[in-house]
């Protein structure tokens, strides 16, 4: 398949300049919430991720609870209160990755069962509310999973991204769900004929393209940061970026910015440098930037454990969260529209553990499509956080 008919994109028309963004978010702008005193909600240890349902607006965001390791779930409507509930009693390590599937209206939580490695999946829908768990590897004979799945949905299925684990050779593979015929297993480095390497799936990122298909982020064996695209079964590989450096757990993070602004593919990595960049596509090509010499933040903050914690904004921005290699406080790189970096302190520092933070989008108006903008760490109690920009920045 042509790799232009891959990542073709149409530009949108009237693009406004964005003016700095500084006044409406970051350095205190969020607002917080801690979730354990006021809903009493479990404390947290690990990697929570979030997610939004568009159909209802709702928001809501799993973490594994610092006792028992039971799967919590939180969620909330636009302008309402959180709620949790225990949705499984026992989650056995992993990180999580957790997506919405429009054709039955569910939500769906999977990671790797750390004892057997298999593929576990979690859900919920409308018509059947109640959180259900199913081992998607021993139903239908999957084979070992790496620690760090990834779930979306593509062209009306659900597809889960994940390295294979017993084979030691960076096999890519999928399970992959269609209404009617249910779920397979698609070893994609089978059909693509490339390989990651094989470190139990930390350099791995999946989702979907939308109507451009879908994108893995892996780190190759060759040095580079890698972007697999494919459509329908039909794979092309591209190396983009400079030679990394692995020192970070899943670091990789491949992001669609949704129709209706200028668009991008990207996939942020550790160079050689020690530095954060990113690799990013437009129309004009791949370009790379130091993320970290042009904020000026060497030395201060680093992507470290922590998933899911790269977010496009409705406006167009891109937000890149970390914590401080000192004080595990959480921070925010971000990139305007129109290409100015920021970086910002948005909390005190954090001593509690190894700095796990989260952040995610939510619409709050499907009539206008703006959102509002989250992100989820622990304090040093191990409460739960959730900051919120309640007036996010809009075109």
């Amino acid at each position: 398949m042509r790799r232009k008919g891959m990542l073709s994109l149409v530009l949108a028309a009237g693009l406004a300049v964005l003016g700095a963004p500084a006044a409406h978010a970051g350095n205190g702008y969020f607002t917080a919430q801690d979730l354990t005193t006021s809903i009493g909600a479990p404390i947290g240890l690990g990697q929570p991720v979030g997610w939004s349902t568009p159909w209802d607006l709702k928001r809501h965001f799993a973490y594994v609870g610092y006792h028992g390791s039971e799967l919590i779930v939180a969620s909330s409507s636009p302008g309402g209160g959180w709620t949790w509930t225990r949705a499984v009693d026992h989650v056995y390590g992993g990180f999580l990755s957790a997506y919405s599937y429009s054709w039955d209206h569910s939500s769906h939580i999977v990671y790797e069962d750390g004892v057997r490695h298999h593929l576990m999946e979690t859900w919920s829908s409308d018509a059947s509310p109640t959180w259900q768990t199913v081992d998607l590897t021993a139903t239908y004979g999957g084979p070992d999973v790496s620690m760090d799945p990834h779930g979306y949905e593509q062209d009306g299925e659900q597809h889960i991204t994940f390295e294979r684990v017993d084979t030691n050779a960076g096999e890519l593979w999928q399970a992959v769900f269609k209404p009617g015929v249910g779920w397979r297993f698609v070893n994609v480095s089978a059909a693509s004929g490339v390989h990651m390497i094989d470190d139990l799936g930390w350099s791995l990122h999946a989702t979907s393209l939308g109507l451009d298909g879908e994108a893995i982020g892996y780190l190759s064996a060759d040095g580079y940061p890698h972007v697999l695209v494919g459509r329908r079964g039909q794979w092309s590989d591209l190396r983009v970026g400079g030679q990394y450096q692995l020192t970070y757990f899943n670091l990789i993070s491949m992001v669609f910015l949704r129709e209706g602004h200028t668009q991008r593919y990207v996939l942020r990595y550790p160079g050689s440098d020690g530095d954060v960049h990113e690799a990013a596509w437009t129309a004009a090509g791949w370009t790379d930037t130091d993320v970290t010499a042009v904020t000026g933040s060497r030395g201060i903050a680093e992507p470290f454990l922590a998933n899911d914690s790269y977010i496009w904004n409705a406006d167009g921005s891109e937000h890149m969260f970390a914590t401080d290699r000192s004080t595990l406080a959480v921070h925010e790189f971000v990139r305007t529209r129109d290409g100015r970096w920021f970086f910002w302190t948005d909390t005190g520092p954090v001593h509690n553990d190894l700095g796990w933070v989260a952040g995610f989008a939510a619409p709050d108006d499907s009539v206008h499509g703006t959102e509002t903008e989250f992100y989820i760490y622990y304090d040093d109690n191990s409460h739960v956080i959730v900051s919120d920009l309640s007036a996010p920045y809009q075109a």
